[in-house]
């Protein structure tokens, strides 16, 4: 699910084009926030709607922590993707 987030998200931020020639010197905090929001959105699915909890993920407060790093890997990759593409 958090992939899946990620790419979406990747997406979005090209989508707005978040540059620097339309953001100026908040291109970078506009880019990384719309990725927090996604994660974000994901730690409230897991934990709210699906009703995943410590014994379900082995581990007090996994639901925050499991998958962050995968996140943070794909939705660089892809906005970096999306940015080269030109898309």
């Amino acid at each position: 699910m958090r992939v899946v987030l990620a790419i979406i998200a990747g997406a979005v931020v090209q989508l707005l084009h978040v540059n620097v020639s339309n953001f100026g010197d908040l291109a970078s905090i506009v880019g990384i926030s719309v990725g927090v929001l996604f994660y974000l959105a994901s730690i409230g699915l897991v934990r709210y709607v699906f009703h995943y909890g410590e014994a379900e993920l082995r581990g007090k407060n996994r639901y925050i922590t499991l998958g962050g790093g995968t996140f943070i890997v794909v939705w660089i990759m892809v906005t970096v993707l999306f940015y080269t593409l030109g898309v």
